[in-house]
């Protein structure tokens, strides 16, 4: 069975596609589902201030310096992001748990659905209004064994090795989105075909750089894929209000 993957929607980080904090509010009442692209370079000191004490615990536990910005920035922006969205005066106002999957979720708001994604130096921050699953990835030689040696992958024919780079990481992508969405291991599912048949995804080819693909279910659902302009927070940092 030859693996079939969506076709990759080009997209550029053009001004086009960038969005502001206010915006969020339009972009929301149009989408089931919104990305938000953000680089971990926008880390600032105070951006430690906003995470809750667990937050602070768990930073500590990562040795590299990029997994301790891309964790600040990722639940800062996020908190930002969902404030907007649910028209709070304060960033503190909004509570992120996690379930027993590890899930993400917004305190008292079930029908608000997270799910990050990390690679290199990109974040991607998705909220929705659906359960979701979602995964950015670099465009980057594979040595993982477990992934190279899946079958999944003996069905891609490319008459050029690049071109088989690309797919490769297409389709681990969508391997990784669908394990998010059902609170999964990716790894088991690679000797699985069928993950695809019942499942809609939608992917973008970022920058011809990286690849970030998103599932949502079998159900059609409607998405935006913007970068964040972060640098209206900036005024309001140290107080977390809006201005």
């Amino acid at each position: 069975m030859t693996i079939l993957p969506p076709p990759l929607r080009l997209w550029s980080g053009t001004m086009q596609n960038k969005c502001e904090f206010d915006e969020i509010p339009v972009y929301w009442q149009n989408n089931d589902t919104i990305t938000f692209l953000v680089d971990p370079g926008i880390c600032h000191p105070s951006d430690y201030d906003f995470l809750t004490q667990g937050e602070k615990d768990q930073v500590r536990t990562f040795k590299p310096l990029i997994s301790r910005q891309r964790f600040i920035v990722s639940r800062t922006i996020l908190k930002y992001i969902l404030r907007e969205i649910l028209s709070k005066e304060h960033i503190t106002d909004v509570v992120l748990i996690r379930n027993n999957d590890g899930r993400i979720l917004v305190k008292n708001h079930p029908s608000l659905y997270i799910c990050l994604s990390y690679s290199g130096t990109s974040i991607a921050i998705t909220v929705g209004k659906r359960k979701l699953g979602s995964d950015i990835e670099l465009v980057r030689p594979v040595h993982d064994k477990k992934i190279t040696s899946s079958p999944i992958f003996n069905d891609i024919t490319c008459k050029e090795d690049k071109e088989r780079l690309w797919q490769v990481i297409h389709v681990w992508t969508l391997v990784e989105a669908y394990a998010k969405l059902h609170d999964l291991n990716p790894y088991p599912l690679l000797n699985n075909h069928s993950l695809f048949e019942d499942t809609h995804f939608v992917s973008y080819c970022i920058d011809q750089h990286s690849i970030f693909s998103l599932t949502s279910g079998p159900d059609q659902f409607t998405d935006a894929l913007v970068w964040l302009d972060t640098s209206g927070r900036v005024n309001h940092r140290l107080a977390g209000n809006r201005e």
